[in-house]
């Protein structure tokens, strides 16, 4: 049994009341038994359980559940049971294959069009750094997907933009499933940051660098992988193991003012 079936299974439990009295469950130890898993597998099940809002765990006091409408916990589990709990490296990796290479692609065929509409999204960005609004952390996460978007768009290559984008709806669904309270956002946590990077490497592709695009693309999609897996790890969830650094060592950057 993996942790996705086992937490599932512990969730079904406990929707049909098998298990828990009063609102608490059992011990670990005890569900590790019940289910016949070891207990570092019930460990694992627990925290995305409690990532999700389902069961909060008391240190000693226990594993209680949380008091919450079903609807309300429905949605995430269905996720759960949909897409497996790794597939998010998997999505950073097809990031790290397509972007960067998109990226030096547009720093030779992009148009003015293609420019405008990426200064654009960094202003959206830019604007949100001083406001304090509920939507800040998704509006942010909205505008940063469309940079990238924007990038592979910029490459003019049909094929590979629906192929990017689709990646993207499947990051995205993955990373607005976590529960937002327990945890801050990539663009809550390094807004000027992101916003930072989006613009170097907007400035290569506008100096038309290839190579200083595409390295410049890469490196911000390994940062943004290192950011999730911080985001998962601060929620108790084990599964996710970034990407290294890997042949980005071998890539020398090119120093230059694309504004000069």
């Amino acid at each position: 049994m993996t942790r996705k079936e086992l937490a599932i299974a512990i969730y079904n439990q406990i929707k049909v009341n098998k298990i828990g009295y009063n609102g608490k469950l059992p011990s670990e130890r005890e569900l590790a038994s019940l289910f016949n898993v070891t207990r570092p597998l019930m460990r694992e099940a627990l925290a995305i359980l409690e990532a999700f809002g389902i069961v909060e765990v008391r240190g000693r006091q226990g594993i209680f559940i949380k008091e919450k409408s079903w609807n309300e916990i429905t949605l995430p589990l269905s996720f759960l049971a949909d897409w497996p709990l790794d597939i998010l490296p998997q999505v950073f990796e097809a990031r790290t294959i397509i972007e960067p290479k998109a990226a030096a692609i547009a720093a030779i065929r992009h148009t003015k069009s293609d420019i405008e509409k990426l200064n654009e999204t960094l202003n959206q960005m830019e604007e949100l750094f001083e406001k304090e609004i509920p939507e800040k952390a998704s509006l942010g996460e909205k505008w940063n997907s469309i940079f990238h978007i924007l990038i592979v768009s910029a490459a003019h290559n049909d094929a590979l933009s629906r192929m990017h984008e689709s990646i993207m709806r499947l990051y995205e669904r993955n990373v607005s499933s976590f529960p937002k309270k327990n945890a801050p956002m990539p663009f809550e946590e390094w807004p000027k940051e992101i916003w930072s990077e989006h613009l170097s490497i907007l400035d290569a592709i506008v100096a038309g660098n290839e190579k200083e695009a595409e390295i410049r693309a890469y490196r911000h999609v390994l940062t943004s992988q290192e950011r999730i897996y911080c985001l998962t790890r601060s929620l108790g969830l084990q599964f996710f193991e970034p990407l290294t650094s890997g042949h980005l060592m071998d890539l020398k950057e090119e120093r230059f003012d694309a504004r000069a």
